[in-house]
């Protein structure tokens, strides 16, 4: 201290502070403020913002993806190099939505909108742990390899988009655990395998999109179970058998706030027989 002042700080064991009996109390208060500040600085280095399992998957998610050769995305790749948390740090990993705020800690991804970006590469095992989603675009990309069972896990999604890829595999059967589900686009891959039945027990569905694969089998009577549906593209597989009779129920949607089908595409296949009477009616719609 200054020359003549009897203040001292004596560092005692342990690396604690022992403060003299004649050091005055605002140096003390000051003292403790600053401890608190350093304090605080490293609590919030040290817990992370987002959930594990979320920056756990996104991370799989841009390494099977081949990152570092995105279109535009070298943002992530700072980010990714740089240890900074997405969440937290939105600026870097453009088309990231996540919950909460700035800082909260477990904070999950909710959206991920990434079309025509140059995505190569596979969708990760665990690329289901991000089970807050309700959003997914990844349409216009060259994603291939299959469509990952965990996608089951996400409970919360609502829309996914996964058209003009290079996905090959079958389309996973627990599909009837997406209950929140309203769009499904798969088009333009190279899926194969059936359609499931499972499509038909989605309540929230109201598009479902699967033309221009490889799929197979018949066209299951049960998607007319799935109730909100307003377009049914099936065009341009290898589906074989008769479209089911009881398409021909269907309620036909003739205006924007009437609940009904409004388009039904199932040229290009293999199917046989007749089309229901109600096929008639959508041409007129």
């Amino acid at each position: 201290g200054e020359r003549g002042s009897k203040q001292k700080i004596i560092q005692g064991e342990g690396g604690r502070f022992k403060v003299s009996p004649h050091l005055s109390s605002v140096y003390v208060m000051r003292s403790r403020l600053v401890l608190a500040i350093v304090f605080l600085e490293t609590a919030v280095r040290i817990g992370a913002p987002t959930a594990p399992a979320d920056l756990a998957a996104i991370q799989a998610f841009y390494v099977s993806t081949n990152g570092t050769r995105w279109r535009e995305g070298f943002t992530w790749q700072n980010g990714i190099e740089g240890g900074l948390d997405p969440c937290d740090n939105l600026e870097y990993y453009k088309g990231l939505t996540c919950n909460g705020a700035g800082g909260d800690p477990n904070r999950q991804i909710t959206q991920i909108w990434l079309s025509a970006m140059s995505l190569e590469g596979t969708l990760p095992p665990n690329f289901g742990d991000m089970t807050a989603m309700t959003q997914l675009y990844l349409t216009y990309n060259n994603i291939s390899g299959t469509i990952p069972e965990t996608i089951c896990n996400i409970s919360s999604l609502l829309f996914l988009e996964l058209s003009q890829n290079k996905m090959t595999g079958t389309i996973p059967d627990c599909i009837n655990k997406l209950q929140k589900l309203q769009k499904w686009d798969t088009r333009n891959n190279m899926l194969t395998g059936t359609i499931p039945a499972s499509f038909g027990q989605l309540s929230e569905l109201q598009s479902l999109y699967l033309s221009s694969n490889r799929l197979t089998g018949t066209v299951p009577a049960a998607l007319f179970d799935a109730k909100r549906v307003e377009v049914l593209f099936l065009s341009y597989n290898e589906l074989e058998g008769t479209v089911p009779r009881i398409f021909s129920r269907y309620k036909i949607k003739e205006t924007a706030s009437m609940q009904g089908l409004s388009w039904m595409d199932l040229r290009s296949n293999n199917l046989q027989g007749t089309y229901p009477d109600m096929m008639a009616l959508l041409a007129a719609v």
